[in-house]
């Protein structure tokens, strides 16, 4: 309970120091309830594409292969609402970890201000995605319903721009993933020992 009320009464408390455990413990919490929280919202959405999928499927079993764009076009209200639901969650990550996250590169005598791309990226990275995909998948589609059966036209323009879509979608998510590298290796790196520039020793707090 002294974790929950110390990072809860925390959450706009960007000063001082804060070592591994305490840190490692609560952002495993806040990892936990945001993965059942998705989970639970995703059934909803994951069930109502299954219901308005499966009875066109059994009146026509090839229909998607002869209308690409129906897929897309049945996938896209989901889609949608997916992502609007990681970028909400990726809002609230911030809220309860933004302020842990700063005292714990204080401790290793780091400004919180090293935090600044990894959060970006965060709520960046799903509105660039929500952006970009449908684009892709609609290309392609475009490009399958044009030749059914076909292999892709290199030279298409359709094809191009669907892979330029796919080049900056890669790009987004390999610098996401080197900036969450260099976050991690931050925070599991020990504090300083002994008071630094921003208050003393979590491990080692001074006598009185």
């Amino acid at each position: 309970m002294n974790l929950l009320t110390r990072h809860l009464t925390g959450i706009a408390d960007f000063q001082g120091r804060e070592n591994r455990q305490p840190f490692w413990l609560w952002i495993l919490i806040v990892y936990i309830v945001q993965f059942v929280v998705m989970a639970i919202a995703m059934i909803p959405l994951m069930t109502s594409w299954f219901d308005q999928m499966m009875p066109m499927m059994q009146g026509d079993p090839h229909r998607f292969d002869n209308d690409p764009q129906a897929m897309i076009q049945l996938m896209m209200p989901m889609m949608q609402n997916m992502i609007t639901m990681t970028v909400v969650s990726a809002v609230l990550f911030f809220v309860l970890t933004a302020a842990a996250v700063v005292r714990r590169l204080h401790d290793s005598d780091r400004s919180g201000w090293w935090s600044a791309p990894y959060y970006a990226m965060q709520i960046v990275s799903p509105i660039f995605m929500a952006s970009y995909f449908p684009r892709y998948f609609s290309m392609m589609a475009s490009m399958s319903a044009a030749k059914p059966g076909s292999p892709p036209d290199f030279n298409n323009p359709a094809f191009q721009q669907a892979m330029q879509s796919m080049t900056l979608m890669s790009l987004v998510n390999i610098l996401g993933f080197a900036i969450l590298v260099m976050m991690i290796v931050f925070l599991v790196l020990p504090g300083t020992v002994g008071p630094n520039r921003f208050g003393d020793d979590p491990l080692k707090p001074p006598f009185h």
